[in-house]
């Protein structure tokens, strides 16, 4: 299960998404001012597969945690290689 944070700059969460471990990975805006990012659930609230028995530790999470984005470096590859 993978689990996607909406949030702000300030990395403030306002919503959770889940999807299958073969969903969609990329972070996408959702709307101005909010990301979409896939994030790391801290190990006492592991989130299994299905709604149910998940909805408090998904809330625990929005209410209780915030997202740090870490910085991100892009290179480049010479093509071919």
């Amino acid at each position: 299960m993978k689990v996607f944070a909406i949030h702000d700059a300030a990395g403030a969460i306002s919503e959770i998404v889940t999807t299958p471990d073969d969903g969609p990975t990329a972070g996408i805006v959702t709307r101005a001012g909010w990301s979409m990012t896939e994030v790391e659930v801290p190990e006492d609230l592991q989130i299994a597969d299905g709604v149910e028995g998940n909805l408090q530790n998904l809330a625990e999470l929005v209410l209780q945690y915030r997202v740090v984005l870490e910085p991100i470096r892009a290179k480049l590859q010479r093509k071919g290689d």
